[in-house]
Parts: structure tokens; C-alpha cells; sequence
């Protein structure tokens, strides 16, 4: 199919899609094109491609070669990608890589090159205080920041709280192309309801009013009494402000009966959760009264969210869930999340049991964890998760094709560049750079 011209509109179909100037000024040719590749998308519109232009930090087409190749002038960088595969750059949708990482000897820069090397361009920090808020604007502005980062803000930590001091910042204000605010976080509980940190009249008052204001709320709930707290919560708030889209989200997700799954799809609550999990469950607190009551088939139910519908999103929790050996940290890749998606195994090699291997996920399903879902997990499907025209030009390229190799193969899988809003991050090869 031929790339038809129409001025003034934008014509779909498998080849690209582009866009001629309404006054018959010059159409800019794209700075860069990746071509002669495997073009995995995201977009059910178009699923599959083989090359993708980029201009100004922006993707300007996706297509078959012999249309995106027209594009080209006489400034463009033709990259050949010799059948290596492109993707959209991952989400870590919770994550603490920055926050956290001086506790497994990562400083902010060798965090920022960790998460780049493994193909993720947007990573979620889950707890910036003040003080973090203002190390990453810093880190913002000296140029280290060079991946996206969304920061949630939060109100408590254990029993003591913060008080409302997000009303100081603005829903989504967003301090460059690479730092945002997405929401706010609240803890609820610890291990497995062995401790709440919230009277329920508390925690209703305070989510209303975040809700009230604009805010996304992403809640930590491990136990099944933590999710009544939130649940109820969040009703009672939609209850007396009706937002359809308000996206409050629920992180770890790990504990959760029939009647809980269900409300969170009525309420539109997003499932954060972390394939990995859970990981040595012997030494987790409260585990074995579960297994003594029964109740392991409410654990972890990934695959029952998906199938349920309700939107589930993907992280790593780095560097909780991951092993760091002094500057090394062998884990959190998204190439091994999505495998753990797929078989349940933990990061700690433990055998997954069998109502485990009842809640594994498809590659495709798998992949969306941590692209297009993960973006409208923070609003931001408009300009990530996906290869679409216009979008950021956020790109993984990799070795080989996840939905055709085998499953084992899937944390093998090398990152070959990372690219974000058109510029090469990380780079394994330079004839991708």
C-alpha cells in the first residue's frame, strides 16, 4: 500500500502516516530513520512496521521502508537496523532506582545508567519527599536526568504523617520533558496486615481530598484488609465527586479476593504490580497462615486481573525486588520482568508453585505491562507507550524479537540502544548511534 498525500489531513492504513502543511510550506525531512528492522508498535492500529523516522525529539513516521525511506533528505541519518527489533522504551511503572539506590551502592548517576542499559526510558519513583524532589529537579538541571522520571509524592510513611503538602504543586506539573509529579502515594500496611497506618475516616478524608484536587492516588496495599480500606475510599470520594477518569492505582496488588477484584474494575483502579513477586516466601511475615488457611489462590493474581479487565500495570520495585552485588545489579530488566510474567519465576530462582503457574500472562499481554498500559498508568498515553506519529521518539532497540524466542531466552535478550526523545541514551553498538 502506497503512502496517499491528502493537504490538510492524515490518511491510515499499514504504510506511515504523515501529515502535509495546510499552506504549502516546506515539509522538514525527519533527522533520523531506523530502517530495515522488526517494528513491534503497541499500536492495535498498526501492530507491525519496519522502519521509524524521527524529528525533533518526536516520532514523524512509522512504516513500511519503502515509505519511510521517502522521507529522508539530505541531512538524515539512515540507521540500518539489520533485522535487530525496535520497541517502545519501557516503563518501570514503580520503581525507587534513584531514591533508593545509594542503599545497594548506586549513586543517581550510575542508577540513571543502569536503568538505560536494560531499555528502560521512564522509570517511576514511588517515594520523593521533599528533599528527593528537590535532588532530582537538580539532577534535572546539571543534565543527569536523562530518562523520564515521574515522581509520586507522599503523605505518610508507616504511621507518620506528611499532611497535604502536595496542595503546593499543581495535578501533573510537569518541571521539564523529563520530571513530573504523577500523584500522590499513601502506605496502608505492612507484610501481610500485620499493621495499618490509617483510621478509615483518616485515610477517606484525605483521599477525597486529593481527589477533589485533581490528584492520582497510588496506595501500597499487600493484605486483603488493606484493600478494603482503599477500596472503600476511593468509592466514597467518587461517590461524592464522580471522576470516570480519575486512575487511582493500587501498588503490589498482592493479596485480593473475588469481590475486591471486582471493585476495583467498577472503580477504574489501576493494578500496579511486580511480576517478580513474591520472592522467598518462607521468610515473608504472615505467609504461612495463609498457606495453613487456604488462601494462596487470592495471591498474586495477575492473569485474573488481566482477564478480568482491569488495567494492570508493570515495575520492577527496584532495588527491593532485585539483587545488587556492590556496583553491579544484575536484575531489573524488563526483558526478565516480562519473563517473570510468563513463568512465575522470582528473582531469587524459587520454583514457582502451582497457583502461581495458574496466574502467568502471555508475551503480549506481558509486554504491555511495561509500555502502552504502563503510560496510561501515569496519563501519559498521548506521548508514550506506544510508536505512533508525534509521540516522544522514546525507543528500545534489541537483539531479537520477544514474541518469537523461546521463553527461557526472553532475560537474554540484549539492549542494543536506548534511545529517548530521539537522542541515543545508551548505546551497546555504535552503528545504532
Amino acid at each position: 500500500m502506497r503512502l496517499t498525500w491528502r493537504r490538510g489531513a492524515v490518511v491510515a492504513g499499514c504504510a506511515a502516516v504523515l501529515v502535509l502543511p495546510l499552506s504549502g510550506a516546506r515539509v522538514m525531512p525527519p533527522e533520523v530513520i531506523y530502517h530495515n528492522g522488526v517494528v513491534i508498535t503497541m499500536d492495535d492500529g498498526r501492530p507491525r512496521a519496519e522502519a521509524v523516522a524521527v524529528r525533533e525529539g518526536r516520532i514523524l513516521a512509522v512504516g513500511r521502508d519503502d515509505d519511510v525511506l521517502g522521507l529522508r533528505g539530505r541531512s538524515t541519518r539512515m540507521v540500518d537496523l539489520d533485522g535487530r527489533v525496535v520497541l517502545p522504551g519501557f516503563v518501570d511503572s514503580h520503581a525507587h532506582w534513584i531514591g533508593d539506590g545509594g542503599m545497594v551502592g548506586y549513586n543517581a548517576q550510575l542508577a540513571v545508567d543502569a536503568a538505560l542499559s536494560r531499555g528502560w526510558t521512564s522509570i517511576t519513583e514511588q517515594y520523593v519527599d521533599r528533599e528527593r524532589l528537590a535532588d532530582l529537579r537538580e539532577l534535572d538541571a546539571t543534565g543527569v536526568l536523562r530518562l523520564r522520571v515521574n515522581a509520586y509524592l507522599p503523605i505518610n510513611f508507616e504511621d507518620e504523617k506528611f499532611g497535604q503538602w502536595f496542595r503546593e504543586f499543581e495535578p501533573h506539573q510537569e518541571f521539564s520533558a523529563r520530571l513530573r509529579l504523577a500523584g500522590i502515594k499513601v502506605f496502608l500496611d505492612h507484610d501481610w496486615g500485620t499493621w495499618f497506618h490509617w483510621r478509615q475516616g483518616e485515610l477517606d478524608a484525605y483521599v477525597l481530598a486529593a481527589h477533589r484536587a485533581g490528584w492520582q492516588v497510588s496506595a501500597h496495599a499487600i493484605s486483603a484488609g488493606a484493600h478494603d480500606q482503599y477500596l472503600s475510599a476511593v468509592a466514597r470520594a467518587q461517590a461524592a465527586d464522580p471522576n470516570p477518569d480519575a486512575r487511582h492505582r493500587v501498588e503490589h496488588v498482592v493479596q485480593l479476593r473475588d469481590d475486591q477484584l471486582s471493585r476495583m474494575r467498577e472503580l477504574g483502579v489501576i493494578a500496579s504490580i511486580q511480576p517478580g513477586m513474591p520472592g522467598d516466601l518462607a521468610a515473608e511475615a504472615g505467609f504461612p497462615e495463609l498457606v495453613a488457611r487456604g488462601e494462596t489462590r487470592w495471591i498474586t493474581r495477575w492473569r485474573d486481573l488481566v482477564d478480568s479487565g482491569v488495567r494492570t500495570i508493570g515495575s520492577t520495585d527496584t532495588p527491593w525486588l532485585v539483587l545488587a552485588v556492590g556496583n553491579q545489579m544484575p536484575h531489573g530488566s524488563p526483558l526478565e520482568a516480562i519473563h517473570q510474567a510468563m513463568t512465575r519465576q522470582s528473582p531469587q530462582a524459587r520454583p514457582p508453585e502451582a497457583w502461581q503457574l495458574a496466574q502467568r500472562l502471555t508475551v503480549e499481554q506481558a509486554l504491555r505491562l511495561f509500555t502502552v498500559d504502563a503510560a496510561y498508568g501515569t496519563f501519559e498515553e498521548d506521548v508514550k507507550g506506544s510508536l505512533e506519529r508525534g509521540k516522544y521518539a522514546d525507543l528500545v532497540i534489541l537483539s531479537d524479537d520477544p514474541t518469537t524466542v523461546a521463553v527461557d531466552a526472553l532475560p537474554t535478550i540484549e539492549v542494543g540502544a536506548t534511545i529517548v526523545g530521539g537522542r541515543a541514551e545508551y548505546c551497546a553498538d555504535a552503528a545504532l548511534c
